[in-house]
């Protein structure tokens, strides 16, 4: 039997695209089943239990937005949430295995949205947003450069 090492930052990022498409695997699931729900009610059941301030400015009208969503938009977003945790979990499997298409997958995915952090980060700057915008940054530049020495080894090899 042979053993396999893993080079860390594919296991790494693997791991991170793995648990973003568990994680939105559950919230989709979650949302199909609340397409019918009384969703209001239930995020009011859910403030209390959270021993949240109801009368809070931002509770309040968190409260409104959830009571005005209808079952059609709830059915859209867990469909897309459903999508998303598909190709994270097929970006996560597939860098895992160490694929060459999985990391160019990855490369493609996380940079197509690159422009809307950009955007998010110059509207409203924050914490999670930065952080969010330099982690994929980060992601992007790891595997192209990932993809140049495995290209150029694999070039060497060549006759």
């Amino acid at each position: 039997m042979t053993t396999r090492s893993h080079h860390t930052g594919l296991a790494v990022i693997a791991v991170f695209k793995a648990m973003k498409g568990l994680l939105l695997l559950l919230f989709g699931l979650g949302l199909l089943k609340l397409v019918h729900a009384e969703i209001a009610t239930l995020f009011s059941l859910l403030i209390e239990a959270l021993n949240l301030n109801a009368d809070s400015h931002f509770i309040h009208a968190r409260v409104l937005k959830v009571g005005a969503l209808q079952p059609h938009s709830v059915l859209v977003a867990g469909l897309v949430s459903l999508g998303y945790a598909g190709m994270f979990l097929v970006e996560g499997i597939g860098l895992w295995l160490e694929f060459s298409w999985a990391a160019y997958l990855t490369v493609v995915s996380t940079s197509l949205l690159l422009p809307f952090e950009f955007y998010e980060v110059i509207e409203q700057a924050s914490i999670l947003r930065i952080s969010v915008l330099l982690l994929n940054l980060v992601i992007v530049a790891y595997l192209v450069s990932h993809l140049k020495r495995r290209t150029l080894r694999s070039r060497r090899h060549l006759p």
